[in-house]
């Protein structure tokens, strides 16, 4: 089953989101900050990861610029975000993030959703 990384500094949500995920059958690890998520990337990359956009420390969008810069171009990076302004979910796209999910999680959809961006 493929590993999902979520990096997310809300505990609530972090814990909704795997439990969703491993209800389903994912296995599922989790990040409190942008820098440990880096740092979980860098030392065992997942297959996917969810990325809250708005953390304390560095951003959803610096972490997702540090793991391009070093060289994981191919792991698909999702942003997940309660923001719904007109516009952002194309802006982050255009920013590198390959897909965008909002919060709050919906748990009967939450899984497909995720797994649509799962590279075979």
């Amino acid at each position: 089953m493929p590993r999902i990384l979520i990096v997310d500094d809300n505990a609530m949500n972090l814990e909704l989101a795997r439990d969703v995920l491993e209800m389903d059958g994912f296995d599922v690890e989790t990040a409190d900050c942008g820098e440990t998520g880096v740092a979980m990337v860098r030392s065992s990359p997942p297959d996917l990861v969810l990325m809250d956009l708005r953390m304390t420390g560095i951003s959803g969008l610096e972490a997702l610029e540090i793991i391009r810069q070093d060289g994981f171009h191919d792991l698909p990076v999702v942003v997940l975000t309660a923001s719904v302004m007109k516009g952002e979910k194309e802006r982050l796209i255009h920013m590198g993030f390959d897909g965008f999910l909002q919060k709050p999680i919906d748990a009967g959809s939450f899984s497909d959703e995720v797994a649509s961006f799962i590279k075979e």
